[in-house]
């Protein structure tokens, strides 16, 4: 199944049976793109069954070295093509969970001091 076809259908699933916010399908239709450029500009196929944990482990570098990702935003990204995957394996247009073995660093503690009281 080619790429495209499966975002589109991932983020249907989102929108009309997980009932996700708008900002939520906003955001994961960017990261979704974001994903499919990378692949694009590093002449990888956008056919489903050619993705590897190894392309979305490089991707996700690419993401913090050359774009400047912030944290949280990875984490999204990360999150976003976690659950892409395994819609992915769940709808069968793929037999490989792309996103295998990738893990979603640890949240930074940016507002965690202001609940502690001194």
């Amino acid at each position: 199944m080619n790429f495209t076809q499966a975002a589109d259908d991932f983020l249907m699933y989102l929108e009309i049976e997980k009932n996700c916010s708008h900002n939520t399908l906003r955001s994961y239709a960017y990261d979704l793109k974001c994903y499919k450029e990378f692949l694009i500009k590093q002449n990888r196929s956008l056919d489903l069954h050619d993705l590897t944990p190894s392309t979305s482990r490089r991707f996700v570098q690419d993401q913090v070295i050359n774009h400047g990702v912030k944290p949280r935003t990875l984490q999204r990204r990360i999150s976003c093509l976690k659950s892409f995957s395994q819609f992915c394996l769940k709808e069968n247009y793929t037999k490989i969970d792309f996103m295998a073995e990738i893990q979603v660093p640890k949240a930074d503690k940016k507002f965690s001091n202001i609940w502690k009281r001194q």
